[in-house]
């Protein structure tokens, strides 16, 4: 054991000597920090390395399922043989179709240019200037593609780096869209493009196809329209100036800007003497042509027809070519080649005998005289929409048309619609999801201030009060659009019209946010939705199919112009009635009450002596139905108008807005001119009525059921009768008219001998109220309007103020007859509440409830006049003293006579006249102090003036 201790160092009871550590060396760290660091980067590495195996597996999956499907383009789909006509026709009466139009492009039937008439420098130009590698390539420059994706991540664009071939793909298809994965799948399909075709067919393709400005699509058109000659001879310079336009036509069209165009011209002849396409003489010659300036004249090929294309054949030419590039993925250039050049069949809605009717009318200009101040012609557009949602005629301008596919006010226009969005945008939806009935009562009185002013402002140029909707409608009340707006809140509407209606949502339609500059746009807002004031507008188009819901019940359909278009094979490419399935915007009870309303709109109904706005569109013997529409100054104005049989909508304005100042709407005279022709020998007949509906008889100012006391407004009868659908009609009775006498209630006994004036002087219809002198022969009891009226600010007026309990409450005695009652003064004093034969009249008294103490009247505290004792003569009454100035004097009492120098009895001779005085005056003379009377409280009197309102 010793043994062993000694061999562990020392004994059990002895401390074990320290271990001495072992020291690292120094190069033994640093390699630990090597290794760790080698970890690090290895996990890294592997990290890394499998991520990009991840990425590079789903590149490879997307692009096999997503991108390689969509890779296959062939040319023959898009080019067509360039020698055939397209036709439209249109079915007449019987139902037989009837050539409409032979259809031209701008070059008449344009001619393909073959590769080998192309001349060698047009192609070497456009190599030298577009694609120099393009001999090398197989349809991807990677060089310039990489250079785009180094500019895309240092914050440049992606745009750029496309080969002739990845161009001609564009032109072809509808791939202009700038994002990645647009471009990967450009890429693609170039790639397999030149797997297909020849570097000469795409020369030729991309020669025939390319926009060089001036409607010209192809270097054939492109020679004629600037130099006047065939393309087969133009020299070296012609060349190089007319590839220089492709890069930019509105930058480096030599009609717009000869400048830019030499000078890229001159680069493009540098790049092909760099690139050893021509000799330096021919370099010199072809810059010695464009420094001199070249020749440019315009020159025709061949005649062609130069008869401009109609508003609606125009119309028809732009929605077929918008569904061939949404059907096939076309280019706009393919789809117009394929209508110009491709012996298409068109067959329109097109309703010959209408369109005739309407051309007649806008061709003529003496139907709209009117020039602005700056000299501008007042310009109109027009579009009718038959039941089917056919478009059977249309015209964007008066006059007579100058062009063939120009623009047109009546789809391509976008203006402010007012107050004809209203039963769109508020009523339909407002109707629909049940929040009102065309009985429901608003307060036509302000909605709020801005800027101090009551807001909104009426057309009609007043605040009229309590309304139903329907009246409200019938004269366009702001005021009544936005207070319904705001229950049924703008999103809610937004919502509606661009999910029933048909509008968009976007940047150029209805829009919900766009930033313009500091300022954030939106029409999802009240003042927009409610009366118009939109951020782009609307087209007139989109006005008449939006109201061609209401007299079909209830359905949308979107509105079209053809029904089918077939190939030069007899083959159907686009067919409108496939997927063509009608839509419900809204109920259909919902479109009967708007029927209803909008029919009254077209009347000569009035409302507080206010026409309906539509009387200029009635038309004799014919159900009408529509709505007036202006915006701020009168810059636009509006009629949508509808029928059982079409339903139109009218704009009328100036190009450049300026204020209308005709006399009367001229979009319902325009309306009105084309519509009574049209409608001429038609039948009469109503709009579609659902099942169930009933009469109710309600009170016009609370839209309740009507009582008794409706019939004792001071305006006369106030009921109406309405109709409801089941469970849209009012289940109470009125409260607003009561027989509660006044003031508890709004029962009042008025006196006719004595009419509340106006600020003209002329009565109002309301009475002052009866007093006891007014002989019973002059008294009526009438039911004025009991009810809160919610008020925003106090600086305007409203016309139905002075018949309600209220007014007469503010006006105070200022409400009672003056004509029989003279208004007894009231003395406070002798108010007792235990002897009503001391209470004063209302007349006397405005306000006094016994039941009320604050009501109750109070003498005034005032001082007596002082009392000269020495003027006493008890002889002469005029010289006695009243009680208040000498309080106990009784002139049976000699002992309570004023005497000079005296007091009155009771009063102490000592008692200090000042607060501050504590001595008895030095002289034996004393001046008796006035004596307060018993104070009775807070002094009130009735109020001085009446609150008389403005007419």
């Amino acid at each position: 054991m010793a043994n062993t201790n000694e061999a562990r160092g020392g004994s059990q009871g002895q401390t074990p000597a320290p271990r001495r550590r072992k020291r690292r060396k120094k190069g033994s760290t640093v390699g630990h920090v090597f290794a760790t660091i080698g970890k690090v980067v290895g996990t890294l590495l592997l990290v890394g390395i499998t991520t990009c195996a991840f990425l590079a597996c789903f590149a490879a999956v997307y692009i096999q399922q997503v991108i390689m499907p969509q890779t296959d383009l062939n040319l023959g789909d898009f080019i067509v043989d360039m020698s055939l006509s397209s036709t439209m026709y249109y079915t007449d009466s019987s139902g037989t179709l009837q050539e409409l139009r032979t259809i031209y492009g701008s070059d008449g039937n344009r001619v393909w240019v073959e590769y080998e008439d192309i001349p060698e420098n047009l192609i070497n130009a456009t190599i030298a200037i577009e694609d120099h590698r393009f001999r090398q390539h197989h349809g991807v420059d990677w060089i310039r593609t990489a250079k785009g994706v180094l500019l895309m991540f240092t914050g440049g664009d992606i745009q750029g780096g496309s080969t002739i071939t990845q161009q001609l793909i564009k032109n072809l298809t509808t791939d202009k869209e700038v994002t990645v994965q647009r471009k990967i799948l450009e890429i693609f399909r170039a790639l397999e493009f030149e797997k297909k075709y020849s570097k000469d067919q795409i020369l030729e393709a991309y020669l025939n196809y390319i926009f060089l400005g001036e409607r010209c699509n192809g270097v054939y058109t492109a020679a004629y329209t600037y130099f006047g000659k065939d393309v087969s001879q133009l020299s070296l310079a012609e060349c190089a100036s007319l590839i220089s336009i492709t890069n930019n036509p509105s930058l480096y069209n030599p009609y717009v800007n000869r400048e830019n165009n030499t000078k890229r011209a001159n680069l493009v002849i540098s790049r092909m003497l760099e690139l050893e396409m021509i000799s330096q003489a021919e370099y010199d010659q072809a810059k010695a042509e464009l420094d001199a300036g070249l020749n440019f004249v315009r020159g025709e090929d061949e005649e062609r027809d130069e008869t401009a294309y109609t508003w609606y054949e125009d119309q028809v030419i732009d929605d077929v070519v918008a569904d061939l590039m949404e059907k096939y993925d076309y280019s706009e250039t393919t789809a117009l080649n394929m209508i110009y050049y491709g012996g298409l069949t068109i067959e329109t809605c097109l309703d010959m005998d209408i369109q005739n009717i309407v051309d007649s009318v806008y061709e003529n200009m003496d139907n709209l005289p009117y020039i602005s101040s700056s000299g501008q012609q007042l310009q109109s557009a027009i579009v009718i929409v038959d039941p089917d949602g056919n478009i059977v005629a249309l015209s964007g301008g008066m006059g007579e048309k100058e062009g063939s596919r120009i623009w047109s006010r009546a789809t391509d226009s976008k203006r402010a619609p007012g107050s004809a969005f209203k039963p769109l945008s508020v009523y339909a939806p407002a109707i629909d999801m049940g929040l009102i009935t065309p009985g429901t009562v608003f307060d036509d009185s302000p909605y709020q201030l801005e800027g101090g002013s009551p807001y909104p402002s009426n057309s009609y140029g007043s605040y009229l009060g309590r309304m139903t909707v329907r009246d409200a409608v019938k004269i366009s009340s702001n005021t009544v659009a936005i207070k319904t707006l705001a229950m049924l809140t703008p999103q809610a509407s937004f919502d509606f019209l661009t999910t029933k209606l048909g509008f968009t949502n976007s940047d150029d339609g209805l829009v919900y946010q766009k930033q313009v500059g500091d300022r954030t746009l939106t029409d999802v807002a009240l003042a927009p939705l409610s009366m118009g004031g939109l951020t782009n507008g609307v087209s007139v188009r989109e006005m008449a199919t939006a109201y061609s819901v209401f007299p079909r019940g209830g359905t949308y359909l979107e509105s079209r112009t053809y029904y089918r278009v077939l190939d030069s094979k007899g083959n159907v490419l686009l067919d409108t009635n496939e997927d063509r399935v009608p839509v419900t915007a809204v109920k259909d009870t919902t479109a009967w009450y708007i029927n209803s309303m909008l029919e009254d709109v077209v009347s000569t109904q009035r409302v507080s002596g206010n026409i309906a706005t539509g009387y200029e569109a009635v038309l004799d013997n014919m159900t009408v139905a529509g709505k007036t529409g202006s915006t701020n100054s009168n810059r636009d104005r509006w009629f949508v108008g509808y029928t059982p049989y079409y339903t139109a909508a009218v704009w009328c304005g100036y190009d450049q807005q300026e204020r209308i100042t005709s006399k009367g709407n001229p979009a319902a005279q325009m309306w009105t001119k084309v519509m009574s022709q049209v409608h001429a020998g038609l039948e009469n007949k109503d709009f579609p009525q659902p099942d169930g509906l009933t009469e109710v008889t309600i009170c016009a100012e609370s839209g309740m059921i009507a009582t008794d006391a409706c019939a004792m407004d001071p305006r006369g009868l106030q009921t109406v009768k309405e109709y409801y659908f089941a469970g849209d009609a009012p289940t109470e009775y009125c409260t607003v008219h009561n027989t509660t006498p006044f003031p508890e209630g709004g029962l009042v006994t008025v006196c006719l001998d004595d009419p509340f004036l106006n600020s003209s002087g002329n009565p109002t219809g309301m009475y002052h109220i009866a007093g006891e002198n007014c002989p019973e022969s002059s008294k009526a009891t009438v039911s004025v309007l009991d009810f809160v009226r919610e008020r925003v600010g106090s600086n305007y007026s409203i016309a139905d103020d002075i018949f309600t309990k209220d007014y007469l409450l503010q006006a105070g005695s200022a409400a009672y007859c003056t004509v029989h009652n003279e208004v007894l003064p009231y003395d406070p004093a002798t108010f007792n509440i235990d002897d009503k034969t001391t209470w004063p009249t209302q007349a006397q008294w405005p306000g006094f409830d016994p039941e009320d103490e604050s009501t109750w009247p109070v003498a005034e505290t005032t001082e007596p006049e002082p009392y000269d004792p020495e003027s006493f003569d008890f002889l002469n009454p005029d010289t006695w003293p009243t009680q208040e100035q000498w309080p106990g004097f009784d002139i049976e009492d000699s002992s309570t006579w004023p005497t000079p120098g005296g007091t009155p009895p009771g009063t102490d001779p000592w008692e200090p006249t000042d607060p501050g005085e504590t001595t008895p005056p030095d002289s034996g003379e004393t001046t008796p102090e006035p004596t307060p009377s018993p104070s009775q409280g807070g002094t009130e009197t009735p109020p001085d003036e009446s609150y008389i309102p403005a007419a």
